[in-house]
């Protein structure tokens, strides 16, 4: 009997730190397994923000403030046609009036309001769009105008712009940060051949005799 406990006290020696080291093992690797977590987490994370910058943007929105711009002009209001560009915007007119600023953009739409743009309505469409962030677009569209007056008081045809503008929403809605509105010059009409050549003077064809010309000296007249 003693001989049987004494084996079993050497074999509880060996068992021991063999389930010592299992334990610190199991342990370790928990330990491991709570550590890793968070960096696969964190690798996770980039990849759903990727995912979730898409191209396109709120191209409903920036219509409907084009929409409030048209109805703004319509009303000849220059102070709500302004408020819909930033405090740091800027304008440049098909007629070259540059504004700095919403108070100078004001200043810019209130002469155009004034001048040959008195009582017209505005329009847009065509649009495309440029998406540089989900906050920030770059905008192409036709502008319509309609209404104008020619100088002796008949009604003018409808001009056409294009707008080119950098439409922001920095937490007040769509605005523009800048636009620039121009209208496209005609080119100028190609030459033609014929008026091209040098002009004929038909005095002095007239006055030249032909060398078929029975009254035209000969050229051993000078010789005789």
């Amino acid at each position: 009997m003693k001989k049987l406990l004494a084996g079993l006290g050497m074999l509880l020696l060996f068992v021991a730190p063999v389930l010592a080291q299992d334990t610190q093992a199991a342990s370790d690797n928990a330990a491991d397994a709570s550590a890793a977590a968070p960096v696969d987490q964190a690798v996770a994370k980039p990849a759903k923000k990727a995912k979730a910058k898409k191209s396109g943007g709120d191209e409903k929105g920036i219509k409907k403030t084009f929409t409030q711009v048209s109805e703004a002009w319509a009303s000849g209001d220059a102070k709500a046609l302004a408020s819909h560009f930033t405090p740091d915007s800027s304008l440049i007119n098909p007629m070259g009036m540059e504004g700095n600023g919403r108070a100078e953009v004001e200043k810019v739409i209130e002469a155009e309001m004034a001048g040959p743009m008195k009582g017209t309505q505005q329009t847009f469409d065509d649009f495309n769009f440029t998406w540089v962030m989900p906050n920030f677009a770059l905008v192409d569209c036709t502008g319509t105008v309609t209404g104008m007056k020619n100088a002796d008081g008949t009604d003018a045809e409808p001009l056409k712009v294009h707008v080119y503008g950098v439409i922001v929403n920095r937490g007040h809605g769509w605005q523009a940060r800048a636009i620039r509105a121009y209208a496209f010059l005609k080119p100028p009409a190609a030459v033609s051949d014929a008026s091209a050549a040098p002009a004929v003077d038909s005095a002095a064809a007239a006055s030249t005799p032909s060398a078929d010309d029975p009254a035209a000296p000969s050229k051993d007249a000078g010789n005789k």
